[in-house]
């Protein structure tokens, strides 16, 4: 079988990664395309997967549109010469497309719920959508809610444990206090007119976590000069590693936040977006969400200074994995069986 997989965007590149490589231990021929997007093709290259670009990220909304326009045609080229049997991807916009002119399923994976334009251009012409049992809306037709999330395709304890050794090789002490912070660079469609910390406070925010741990800042855009001594110089793929001995994470990305959250570490997460994902873990006490730097502050300072809530956090979490799946394994069983099931669009 031919499976075409489409990364846009690189938190894409984790939820696929074990899944290409049961895909192909079953003998299916898999082909990747890729979207030159913050370290999506650092990310690919890193973990050894092949792949295909065909885009960038379009700037405004009149750079996104001319992104869809010209991604889609690369696509449908590729596909003509690849012949994929399923298409698959996270958001879909692409896939659901090419897949519909070629007669060929498309396999939609979604959590965004406020991502309104994109659901309008791809749901009528997707087969099937698969969200997460947490999500905001109700399902339409087409779409399944599963008992997880994204982020348990590649942090599921069956997938993934942090390893102190790495962190170590990495110059960095897993037994010391630090925290991360991620900042994002607000050029997606769904960030336009959202915010999260304050830019003209941001170093202020961090000179004041520094008393209490030790701050390390992953960005998708350039930092300014001041901020800069505190940029992670690490290379992309071994994140989650150094995430998983943090003692918080602040993040204005929803992606990061949800990671830090599974990997049992407190997350506040501020910015003026939510999901179902975030929502489910916040009710568990595992994230905190704001929109407000002061009160993002505020929350970083309680973890960092009352260490006894530990035990508490750890046990709401193992209550939330309770019922939880191993997405990787779904991802396989769902993309198959839309094929042999005889599923077209």
């Amino acid at each position: 079988m031919n499976i075409l997989i489409d990364i846009i965007h690189p938190a894409h590149v984790h939820f696929f990664r074990f899944a290409i490589e049961e895909f192909q231990k079953k003998g299916h021929q898999v082909a990747v395309t890729a979207r030159q997007k913050d370290v999506t093709i650092s990310l690919l290259e890193n973990f050894g997967i092949p792949f295909t670009v065909l885009s960038e990220v379009g700037q405004g909304r009149v750079g996104l549109l001319r992104e869809l326009l010209v991604r889609d045609w690369r696509l449908w080229k590729f596909c003509r010469k690849f012949k994929p049997d399923v298409l698959t991807g996270i958001s879909g916009v692409f896939i659901a497309h090419v897949g519909w002119l070629l007669g060929k399923p498309s396999v939609v994976w979604d959590d965004t719920e406020h991502q309104k334009q994109a659901h309008l251009i791809t749901w009528p012409l997707a087969t099937a959508i698969y969200s997460p049992d947490c999500y905001l809306k109700s399902p339409v037709t087409k779409q399944t809610l599963y008992p997880g999330c994204h982020e348990l395709a590649y942090l599921h304890p069956n997938r993934f444990t942090p390893d102190a050794d790495i962190v170590r090789s990495l110059g960095i002490d897993p037994t010391e206090k630090y925290c991360i912070v991620r900042l994002i660079s607000w050029g997606a469609h769904h960030d336009v007119g959202q915010h999260g910390l304050e830019d003209e406070r941001k170093l202020d925010f961090i000179k004041t976590i520094e008393k209490h741990a030790r701050p390390y800042i992953t960005s998708e855009g350039p930092l300014p000069e001041s901020l800069k001594p505190y940029q992670l110089q690490i290379p992309p793929h071994q994140l989650l590693h150094v995430l998983g001995f943090a003692s918080l994470c602040i993040a204005e990305g929803a992606t990061v936040a949800s990671e830090a959250a599974l990997l049992k570490v407190p997350a506040v997460y501020i910015n003026t977006l939510t999901g179902g994902t975030l929502k489910r873990l916040e009710k568990f006490g595992l994230l905190q969400q704001t929109t407000s730097t002061e009160e993002a502050l505020q929350l970083s300072l309680e973890h960092l200074t009352q260490p006894e809530k530990r035990e508490n956090f750890l046990l709401a979490h193992q209550q939330m994995m309770a019922d939880r799946i191993d997405v990787t394994e779904y991802i396989i069983e769902t993309v198959l069986n839309t094929v042999t099931s005889g599923n077209s669009r």
